[in-house]
């Protein structure tokens, strides 16, 4: 019972350690493209900490099997080096008795990716979409921030500052560029000192109040200026598409329903099936791995584990794409669990097959 909650707080530990450096590392790509967006005006920045939250269990449903893979090697690998698994062998604690005490914190993380992956992922697939959709049919207006230049269509705009009601953009400058007949640029540069939105026949315009237009043709040193009192910017409205909803964002129940008529949600039940029965595989894989000499250092065998790890989630992804495109049975991804499970066992008794073919080849020469 000792070792057990030894190894349990160790493997937990540093699993959730390895795993929140993974999940800022893999992040930081996805948070980077959707500040992108954000500053071009074409998503609104309270959105940002929602849709990151949504997308998150995705990222953790492969990151949380990751962390603990690595736990497991980096764990064991100092034991092996401090020679505590020397002592635990000495005192008759074999390496199956410790994959046994592996069974509690491996089964608490199975269970975790079960629920993200089943449940917990598709809710947040739904959720993020139904964010970017209702982001698409605001009207760009909508997206206009004080102090940033912004695409409205094919013009940049730019507004200093926002009324007290804030209603109105007040310090507006719009430019835009025309192409005219013998190819040189017409450039289209209006200040105004008010603009706000109008909606009129089902259009919706931006009404610019007390300013000037500047006309410019490159080449040309004739500027034409007009001043107004109104000018009217008709806004790009947006289209509004029925988008079909992502099989990622299905229920399970709905996935299963689905699976006799629907190759997608057959991938799609293949990898949510998958990624809970990888656990304890990769668990057992990274316990036979992690055995190294204390001359060898504790980190040799860990890119080439990861590596095995990897070509794991490839298999499994490449048995989905097949299955979804009709190119494989979906019973398919049990040969990829089968013949990683074989590779595994046979990992991790290594030993006693040497030396039962040791023993076989020595009557083989006696004989």
């Amino acid at each position: 019972m000792i070792i057990q909650r030894y190894l349990s707080r160790q493997i937990l530990g540093t699993t959730t350690a390895v795993a929140l450096v993974l999940t800022v590392i893999l992040m930081s790509g996805r948070i980077i493209k959707y500040f992108g967006m954000a500053a071009d005006g074409r998503m609104d920045v309270s959105l940002l900490t929602a849709v990151l939250v949504y997308r998150l269990p995705g990222f953790l449903e492969l990151i949380v099997p990751l962390g603990m893979f690595i736990a497991i090697m980096l764990v064991f690998g100092r034991m092996y080096m401090d020679n505590e698994m020397t002592v635990l062998s000495a005192s008759g604690v074999s390496r199956a008795k410790i994959a046994t005490h592996l069974a509690w914190p491996v089964m608490l993380i199975t269970a975790l990716v079960a629920l993200t992956s089943a449940h917990i992922t598709p809710s947040g697939n739904a959720e993020s979409e139904r964010l970017f959709a209702a982001q698409a049919e605001r009207n760009t207006f909508d997206l206009v921030k004080p102090g940033r230049f912004q695409h409205i269509g094919n013009r940049m705009l730019y507004a200093e500052r926002l009324s007290e009601d804030r209603r109105q953009l007040l310090g507006v400058h719009l430019f835009e560029q025309h192409p005219v007949s013998n190819g040189v640029p017409r450039e289209i540069m209006v200040q105004a000192q008010r603009g706000r939105r109008v909606m009129e026949g089902g259009e919706a315009y931006l009404v610019l109040e007390d300013g000037v237009r500047h006309d410019l043709v490159a080449g040309d040193p004739v500027r034409r200026e007009i001043r107004f009192d109104r000018y009217r910017v008709l806004l790009p409205q947006p289209v509004a598409l029925e988008k079909p909803i992502k099989i990622r964002s299905y229920s399970t129940p709905d996935i299963w329903a689905q699976r006799p008529q629907n190759n997608a949600a057959r991938g799609e039940w293949i990898w949510r099936l998958s990624m809970p029965i990888m656990v304890p595989i990769v668990a057992l894989l990274a316990l036979s791995l992690s055995r190294v000499n204390p001359r060898q250092g504790r980190y040799l065998k860990l890119f080439p584990a990861i590596l095995l790890y990897l070509s794991y989630v490839i298999a499994i992804a490449a048995v989905r794409n097949s299955v979804e495109k009709g190119k494989l049975d979906d019973g398919t991804i049990w040969l990829v669990h089968a013949g990683y499970l074989l590779l595994t066992l046979g990992v991790f008794n290594f030993d006693a097959l040497r030396v039962g073919w040791q023993r076989l080849r020595n009557k083989r020469a006696v004989a």
